[in-house]
C-alpha cells in the first residue's frame, strides 16, 4: 500500500512526495519508494520532517503510534487507513486530535464509504422484522478476522438499528482475493444483499489521496471517510 500511495502520488500534480518511511529492519531501507528519488528510511531517525502537509499511515499498530509521533512532531495532518488498531492506539490517535486533525479509515474506499451509509439506512428502513449478517472474504496472508471494513459496516448496521451478533459476522481467508464485504438483510419471504468487491489495491490508494487533499488545512479533530463524502458522522 505504501509503494502504491507513493507511486501514484508522484503522478499527481496535487502532491509533492517530501520523505517515505517503513519499519526497522525492513528491507526495503534505501531502496526507492515508488519510483521516485526518495528512499524510505526508518521513522524513528525523524524527530520531525519539515515541509510536509499530511502523513499517511497504512502499517500496522506500532506503526500508527509511530506516525502518530510524527505528524505531532511535524504539526501536520495525519491519516491512518491501518486497521486493527488497539485501545492504546486509538487513545494516543484521539489525544492527537486535539492538536492536528486525525482521519482514521479502517477502509479508504469512497465505495466502501457509499456502502456503510446505505446499509444504515437500509437497516433503518427494514426494522427488527430483518437479521442482518455480513460475509467477507479476504487474501490467505491477511491477520486481522473479521476485517476492520466489515466491522465498520456492522458499525453502521447497528446504527441504523439493526443487531449483528459477532458469530454472524463470517470471514473467509484464501488465495489472493483483495476484499469482498457482503452484507445481508433476510426477512419474511426475502432477503436482501450489499455487496462491495475490491479488484485493486490501487482502489484504497486513490481513496487515501482523496481523503489526504480533503484533510489538508483542516482544523485540528477527528475524522472519517464520512466526512470526506460529505455523509452524516458515525
Amino acid at each position: 500500500m505504501g509503494a502504491r500511495i507513493c507511486a501514484l502520488a508522484m503522478d499527481d500534480g496535487a502532491f509533492e512526495l517530501v520523505g517515505a518511511t517503513t519499519r526497522a529492519g525492513s528491507s526495503r531501507i534505501g531502496v526507492a519508494a515508488g519510483g521516485t528519488p526518495f528512499k524510505t528510511t526508518d521513522i524513528k531517525a525523524f524527530s520531525a520532517i519539515s515541509g510536509v502537509d499530511v502523513v499517511i499511515d497504512f502499517s500496522s499498530d506500532t506503526g500508527a503510534q509511530d506516525a502518530c509521533a510524527l505528524a505531532v512532531k511535524s504539526r501536520c495532518a495525519l491519516l491512518v487507513g491501518t486497521t486493527a488498531l488497539s485501545s492504546a492506539t486509538l487513545d494516543r490517535l484521539r489525544a492527537a486530535s486535539s492538536t492536528i486533525s486525525v482521519l482514521v479509515a479502517p477502509n479508504t474506499s469512497m465505495g466502501v464509504a457509499a456502502v456503510a451509509a446505505a446499509v444504515a439506512q437500509t437497516a433503518k428502513l427494514l426494522g427488527n422484522a430483518y437479521h442482518c449478517s455480513i460475509t467477507e472474504a479476504h487474501h490467505i496472508a491477511k491477520k486481522d478476522a473479521p476485517s476492520g471494513t466489515a466491522l465498520r459496516l456492522a458499525d453502521a448496521a447497528k446504527q441504523g438499528g439493526a443487531g449483528v451478533r459477532p458469530d454472524q459476522i463470517v470471514s473467509i481467508r484464501g488465495g489472493d482475493v483483495v476484499g469482498e464485504h457482503t452484507v445481508r438483510f433476510a426477512g419474511p419471504g426475502e432477503y436482501i444483499e450489499i455487496t462491495h468487491r475490491a479488484t485493486s489495491r490501487d482502489l484504497f490508494a486513490r481513496g487515501a489521496l482523496v481523503a489526504a487533499k480533503w484533510l489538508h488545512g483542516r482544523s485540528a479533530g477527528w475524522y472519517t471517510m464520512n466526512d470526506v463524502l460529505g455523509l452524516p458522522a458515525r
